[in-house]
């Protein structure tokens, strides 16, 4: 079974490898030491239990490392393809690209304690066309066509449906959408023979023509998925070729002999050529006596050759082989009711309607001039959309009048596009010394990541996946620049930028532009209260020195925006509810509902606090994927030619940051720990200093392995760059956990009683980093935190290296899995100044920093915090372990 471990499959055919791989590690390692009756030697017993020890460490590693990578590929593929049933407006595929897989179904994994779940994935486009020989097969069917409908670009998927006998019935539950000429062309179900003909003749000479002047050889395209890959890499993907569906029920029924032979021609190039073919057909030809029936039947069982059982592809029940471990079994998906599915087939009419009339084109709206033609020293004027007569441009303005605006529309509104094109027709007017821009996207990093390769020249921020702490550290340097720029207005004695440009038209202050979506979740912890004022402050006193804000969300529904709404005079409201309206347009007392009756891609703005009268409607163009790439690159081009360099932050809340090269260490100012960045805009390095005073050990306490082992990298290649470092002692039961590259000054031993027997009379010859990896100091030497009597020799001795080790120039480096773990092994975390936490709840959280004082909640995933004296010292975020 394929091992790539980049797929759903291959990742389950390693976890079943590893779980294998274990178990004949684990017969070989008893053949070797169990006798015949089952026991092990006494005087081998150590080495056996060290050596299962190690092969279920490495188990153990390689199995989180797969359902880690499960869970990463899983929530990809379900953030575009949930199940069937959670499809809602934001999964229709808007953005042009066809996917590389469908999913549809899931798997069921068992064995042992396993149990969980998985995407059932289908390489896309389909291999061979499909047959279905049960109608009860019907609602399996449906399920295929929900499942395309969504999945393919809403703009490149197209439906033929002939039905001579049934009239439609196979696909009723999809009549609605067959008004949508875009999705059905025929916007009915063929039932006539001739109907017939004429579709097939076109797309017979379309096949042709493909051949014949399309896929080209030299350019290495030589079907439609390649052909369609080429055009959306270089940007065209209005050129691109839609994907056709074709749907045939008791086959040859209603057809002549010309037809027949054009549904075999489809049968024959349908992959090469983007068309699916479905089909039933009638059992009693394949059953008729030898005579005129005989040459259909040949070609009837010559197609059904060629075609697979849809059942059978899309198996919904049964077990899958190939896994000599795993119990793999499929699980059909549950299709929506018929009042979900008619809300359903209405998103994908929306969305067919708005790839069919988008109104100005992203490029056209942007046409107003030159790049960069325009000053921003009085205010920010941002074509936005067309007026209803489609021919007058909309501008959004931004100044002292209007500084800052509210922004809103339900799921599959438009939203994210009218953000897009504000971004983009901004920073085409503007060069980076006219404006920049602070993007933060709480919504898990969908929208704003493509600002982050290629970088947008304009960007000061880009923050994809951004949570609340980070969002209020932003919110905080925004408040120094407001500030600093209240500093320089006073050395110029004036009030404002505008005065300021003009007392010095050299001088360069850019407006700035903080785009925050769904910046709701900015008030979802404990100092809300704290982060309102803060962001009221910034939107009260930003508009003199050029701070404008544009927040945007799906509801206020449930939000205290009242005082804060107020320094909102701008307001846009996409489709959404008429509370929704009324909140977005000027507060639940102006009695504004025009929203709730607009489609896509039309929005309101309204600058008049609200007032019905003050409405203005606009269609905004659909910026796609290419559409901004394209303009990040004209920008990008622009910006190099001026010689216009910028910087901008990347903050990727759920990735790790990138290991850097460490500085080269003196030893003047201590042993420097480098384990990460900080969870503040600054994104400064975070530095442990060590210095020869008591109580400079640190204690690590987490229970994630990948975070545990860049902390362990991290302190390793710490201690290889400072002078202040001679040797590094690793002692635990899992030395693979250090590289073999970085163990330059590293010694493992596979115990804290080795190491005091090793070490008792020389420990302080060199000046040592000491890391515990779980060590059990009771169990391994007899200590106790706090001991009664006469200490054993190795309980003496490790109390002696913890008292007196910092002022010989050595540390103790602990590591351990919980609080209840620390407690069972000895440790004595009192006399551990430094205590880091990682992946651990609320109350080991508090119970580290000897406190309760904080909330209850867990720590986030990839953060971790550092006390210093039972004291909170820093957050910052683990560097990767690459």
């Amino acid at each position: 079974m394929e091992k790539n471990q980049e797929t759903i499959d291959g990742l389950l055919a390693c976890l079943d490898e590893a779980i294998f791989d274990r178990d004949r590690r684990n017969e070989s390692l008893d053949g070797q030491y169990k006798l015949e009756n089952g026991h092990v030697l006494s005087r081998d017993y150590s080495e056996y239990m060290r050596r299962r020890k190690n092969i279920g460490g490495k188990f153990r590693e390689e199995a989180l490392d797969c359902q880690r990578k499960l869970d990463e590929l899983c929530r990809r593929i379900r953030k575009a393809q949930p199940a069937l049933a959670d499809l809602d407006a934001e999964h229709v595929n808007r953005r042009g690209r066809f996917p590389r897989n469908i999913a549809l179904g899931k798997l069921h994994v068992r064995y042992e304690n396993l149990d969980f779940s998985v995407p059932k994935i289908f390489r896309f486009p389909f291999e061979r066309p499909m047959y279905i020989c049960d109608d009860r097969r019907e609602v399996l069917l449906h399920k295929v066509l929900l499942r395309l409908l969504y999945a393919l670009p809403v703009d490149r998927q197209e439906y033929y449906i002939f039905d001579p006998m049934g009239l439609g019935k196979t696909v009723n539950r999809f009549n609605s959408l067959f008004s949508m000429e875009k999705l059905f062309p025929r916007k009915k179900v063929m039932i006539t023979a001739s109907e017939l003909k004429a579709v097939l003749k076109d797309v017979t000479e379309y096949i042709r023509d493909l051949q014949s002047n399309v896929f080209r050889l030299d350019m290495d395209c030589m079907d439609w998925d390649s052909y369609n890959r080429r055009l959306y890499s270089q940007g065209q993907s209005e050129k691109m070729l839609p994907y056709k569906v074709f749907l045939f029920t008791a086959v040859p029924d209603g057809m002549d002999q010309d037809c027949f032979d054009m549904f075999r021609t489809l049968i024959v190039h349908g992959r090469q050529c983007g068309l699916l073919v479905l089909f039933s057909f009638n059992r009693a030809i394949l059953d008729a006596e030898e005579g005129k029936m005989r040459k259909t039947e040949l070609e009837l069982r010559d197609c059904i050759a060629q075609s697979r059982q849809l059942h059978r592809v899309f198996a919904e029940e049964g077990k899958e082989e190939g896994y000599s471990r795993l119990t793999v079994t499929n699980v059909g998906e549950r299709f929506p009711d018929d009042r979900r599915l008619s809300v359903m087939l209405e998103e994908i009419k929306y969305a067919a309607e708005e790839c069919s009339g988008k109104g100005n084109s992203i490029d056209e709206i942007m046409n107003a001039g030159e790049l960069f033609d325009c000053n921003s020293a009085d205010g920010l004027t941002i074509p936005i959309g067309c007026g209803a007569s489609g021919n007058s441009r909309l501008d959004l303005k931004i100044g002292d009048e209007t500084p800052h605006y509210l922004v809103g529309g339900a799921t599959g509104s438009g939203k994210s596009s009218l953000l897009h094109t504000l971004i983009l027709s901004a920073c085409s007017r503007y060069s980076p010394e006219e404006l920049r821009l602070y993007l933060l996207d709480f919504k898990e990093g969908v929208e704003f990541c493509q600002y982050a390769d290629p970088v947008l020249s304009h960007a000061a921020l880009v923050a994809t996946e951004a949570d609340t702490e980070y969002g209020v550290t932003v919110l905080e340097h925004l408040v120094r620049e407001k500030e600093r720029r209240y500093t320089l207005f006073k050395e110029k004695r004036c009030k404002n930028i505008q005065g300021y440009r003009q007392a010095d038209p050299t001088e360069k202050m850019p407006r700035i532009l903080v785009i925050i979506d769904e910046f709701q979740v900015l008030f979802a912890d404990a100092e809300k209260a704290q982060t309102i004022a803060t962001m009221e402050m910034l939107a009260k006193q930003g508009r003199a020195c050029g701070i404008h804000l544009i927040l945007a969300t799906q509801s206020l529904k449930g939000l205290d925006f009242s005082t804060l709404g107020a320094q909102f005079g701008g307001r846009i409201a996409l489709r959404c509810p008429a509370e929704d309206s009324k909140l977005f347009l000027g507060g639940i007392t102006s009695n504004n509902e025009a929203a709730a009756d607009l489609k896509v891609p039309v929005a309101i703005l309204n600058t008049s606090q609200g007032a019905v009268s003050g409405n203005i409607k606009f269609a905004f163009p659909w910026a796609g994927e290419n559409d901004i790439s394209r303009r990040i690159a004209l920008i990008a081009g622009r910006c190099h030619r001026e010689n216009i360099h910028t910087r901008t932050r990347i903050f990727e809340g759920q990735t790790l940051p990138v290991r850097p090269v460490l500085p080269e260490e003196t030893g003047d100012g201590g042993l420097h720990l480098y384990l990460g960045e900080k969870m503040d805009y600054s994104a400064e390095a975070f530095v442990l200093t060590l210095r020869p005073k008591m109580g400079n050990h640190v204690l690590f306490c987490g229970h994630d392995d990948i975070l545990k082992k860049s902390l362990l990298y991290s302190v390793i290649l710490s201690g290889e760059a400072s002078p202040l470092c001679e040797e590094i002692l690793y002692i635990g039961d899992m030395p693979e956990m250090i590289p073999e590259e970085i163990r330059g000054k590293t010694e493992c031993l596979p115990s804290t009683a080795e190491f005091v027997s090793r070490y008792k009379d020389r420990v302080y010859e060199k000046r040592t980093i000491v890391i515990l990896d779980n060590c059990n100091l009771t169990k391994e030497t007899g200590y106790q935190p706090v001991m009664y009597g006469t200490p054993s020799e190795g309980a003496a001795f490790i109390q002696d290296f913890v008292e007196n080790a910092n002022k010989n120039g050595c540390y103790l480096i602990a590591f351990y899995e919980g609080k209840n773990r620390i407690k069972s092994c000895g440790i004595p975390k009192e006399e551990f100044n430094y205590r880091i936490g990682y992946a651990v709840n609320g109350d080991e959280k508090n119970d580290l920093l000897g406190s309760n004082a904080l909330s209850s909640a867990p720590v986030k995933k990839n953060r971790a915090f550092a006390v210093d004296n039972l004291d909170l010292y820093a957050w910052f975020r683990p560097y990767s372990q690459e």
